[in-house]
């Protein structure tokens, strides 16, 4: 482990590119693919009051060190808060093409916008074989 160096700028500049991924079309039978980049999500979430179950259950994992005792059902949530939270990481995560120009052509369906969602909450998955192991 002494050989191990910090990430450089170059890397986080790289890393800030995004990546391209494929996200599906609006008429639901194909793909597109889009470039986005990993964002922290707690600003919106908290402006918005919502929170995804994924992170609820990560959290509680995280803080009380332990797993919830049964898999919590899927809480509704008001679309009046969940919508503008969806178009939020929308518009922060896409790269290429920008969220208002889609949007300003065709605006992107609910299964886009998911599917965007869970890309940035990909993280909370990546975490869990990492808690397993502590």
């Amino acid at each position: 482990m002494a050989d191990r160096k910090p990430i450089s700028l170059d890397e986080i500049r790289r890393r800030a590119e995004g990546e391209v991924i494929d996200i599906p079309d609006w008429d639901g039978k194909g793909t597109i693919p889009v470039r986005v980049r990993r964002i922290d999500i707690t600003p919106i979430i908290l402006k918005a009051g919502v929170l995804p179950n994924s992170l609820k259950i990560a959290a509680q994992e995280i803080f009380e060190g332990k797993k919830p005792a049964a898999k919590q059902p899927d809480v509704e949530l008001e679309l009046e808060k969940l919508m503008p939270t969806l178009d939020a990481i929308a518009k922060e995560c896409l790269l290429e093409p920008k969220y208002e120009d889609i949007q300003n052509i065709y605006p992107l369906t609910l299964n886009q916008k998911l599917a965007l969602l869970t890309y940035v909450t990909g993280e909370v998955e990546q975490l869990r074989p990492f808690r397993g192991k502590q």
